[in-house]
């Protein structure tokens, strides 16, 4: 398996705009197989698949944004350079793709076309009163079960509990300890995602990625609470055709 092909489980089709999408806490590439059949935009969704998760299990999770940048920085760079792409992440996820796309600017690589951020308050007010990473096994999966992200079986079931726990408890210490860095508004169109029904992201904290787009910036309410992703993908993909038909259209 390559580097790259350890990140980018689905094979991508030439030619295709494409939208890396990157997951939330304990997420993998199975997030986003439902927005991947729902976008009707000639754009390809192809989710990042982090260590510790999936086909990836045996390998150690990662702990801090920085060093998953660093990691995505290098094994991607001959992806990001080829053709024009897009990046979507949900909660986590969304602070991974604005710091990519920051770590990018700074190596004057090609920068993404599009950025959405989903169901995450902005880098700046970033909520660490409740450091979810520090509780028991139990406390933490009933939390995450409670936000939504999480099927009851799965704390009913020690064995897969057991498996998913490593990479769920990393992904929040990584949200939880993760402190933004001034730097300049990112010349890329941004587009914030919230539920209108999501507890953890207030209003006014998802209305805050405005300060980092020097570009357009738009947010958009959907029906739901934090999970809306995984609830109604089809609001996303409608989301998402409308940004990038034209972009996708001007490469066919």
């Amino acid at each position: 398996m390559s580097a790259t092909s350890a990140w980018l489980p689905r094979m991508h089709a030439d030619g295709a705009l494409r939208l890396y999408a990157f997951p939330f806490a304990g997420g993998g590439s199975a997030a986003y197989h439902g927005l991947a059949r729902r976008v009707r935009a000639r754009v390809e969704v192809v989710p990042v698949l982090l260590p510790g998760r999936e086909r990836r299990l045996v390998e150690p999770p990662l702990r801090d944004v920085g060093t998953l940048v660093d990691a995505l920085a290098d094994a991607l760079a001959g992806e990001l350079d080829a053709a024009p792409y897009a990046f979507l992440g949900h909660s986590l996820g969304a602070l991974v793709a604005f710091e990519l796309a920051r770590r990018l600017r700074a190596d004057g690589r090609r920068m993404p076309l599009h950025l959405f951020a989903s169901a995450c308050r902005a880098p700046q007010r970033v909520a660490t009163e409740r450091p979810l990473h520090r509780l028991p096994d139990e406390e933490l999966l009933a939390a995450v079960e409670d936000l939504g992200g999480m099927p009851p079986e799965v704390r009913q079931h020690a064995e897969l509990a057991e498996l998913v726990l490593p990479a769920l408890r990393a992904d929040f210490e990584m949200y939880e300890t993760y402190r933004a860095t001034p730097g300049e508004a990112l010349e890329v169109p941004i587009t914030a995602l919230g539920g209108a029904q999501d507890r953890e992201v207030p209003r006014a904290d998802l209305e805050a990625w405005a300060e980092h787009a020097a570009g357009p910036f738009e947010v958009r309410w959907l029906a739901g609470g934090h999970f809306f992703l995984l609830d109604d993908p089809d609001e996303v993909a409608r989301v998402v055709d409308e940004k990038l038909a034209g972009a996708a259209e001007a490469l066919s």
